[in-house]
């Protein structure tokens, strides 16, 4: 079996039009969606409406929940002032992302968009917070994204050190699972990555063959950071996909 593995499009259609070419050639028997189709971006209808057209093993993210909740005090400045507008602009799907799970299992593997311990809103930057993680681990491999960043850990079953997987130069990430470790991996952002390369995250992985991969694809972002404008969120929000900040 092969699939692919998004997340944190934030409302980014013109990344996630690129996304989806890329996960056609690869002609993949399902795509998981690890939370937040929404939030920052300029086009959060289309987006909601493409991504439920194409699976439904999606998870809810931070940026669901708050428009589900109409609870903002969890958002610094700037996402606060993009999740109230979306808020605006997506009541009429509140009943869609109410549905979205926290979590997905998924035969001996995991799909949420923060965390295990908190699947919504714990970040996992550093090595000692993934160890964290890894210890709640009942199966082989938990997909997550949040920070926007990819990476990869993992340690053995009996445990002892972890180890961190870094990508390339480009952003890229290719490994194989191994028998023996648990893998905890971050996709990183279809929408909206926080690296430095404006080139957004496509994960596959193909359980038959144990290969995973990242790739980054490029997408016509300055388009993006026009219709941010244009639609009246702030232009630092649009920079931000300029730059791949």
């Amino acid at each position: 079996m092969k699939f692919s593995i998004i997340a944190d499009i934030h409302a980014n259609f013109e990344a996630l039009k690129e996304v989806i070419k890329t996960i056609e050639k690869e002609k993949v028997d399902c795509i998981f969606v690890c939370g937040d189709i929404i939030g920052y971006g300029p086009d959060p209808e289309v987006c909601i409406e493409k991504i439920f057209s194409l699976t439904d093993l999606i998870v809810k993210g931070n940026h669901e929940e708050g428009i589900i909740k109409n609870d903002y005090s969890r958002f610094k400045k700037l996402s606060r002032i993009s999740i109230e507008w979306t808020a605006e602009r997506t009541q009429k799907y509140i009943d869609k992302l109410e549905k979205l799970p926290d979590k997905i299992t998924f035969e001996n593997m995991l799909f949420v968009h923060a965390s295990i311990s908190d699947p919504i809103y714990k970040y996992i930057f550093k090595k000692e917070e993934a160890e964290e993680e890894i210890n709640l681990m009942d199966g082989k491999i938990c997909f997550f994204a949040h920070t926007h960043i990819p990476v990869a850990y993992r340690r053995k079953e009996e445990g002892g050190e972890t180890e961190i997987i870094m990508p390339d130069f480009n952003g890229r990430m290719e490994f194989k699972i191994e028998d023996g470790y648990k893998y905890l991996i971050n996709v990183g952002s279809s929408g909206q990555p926080r690296d430095g390369l404006p080139m957004v995250c496509v994960s596959i992985y193909d359980t038959d063959s144990k290969l995973f991969k990242l790739d980054r694809i490029n997408y016509p972002s300055e388009i993006t950071k026009n219709k941010v404008i244009e639609k009246g969120l702030p232009s630092s929000i649009g920079e931000k996909f300029l730059k791949g900040i």
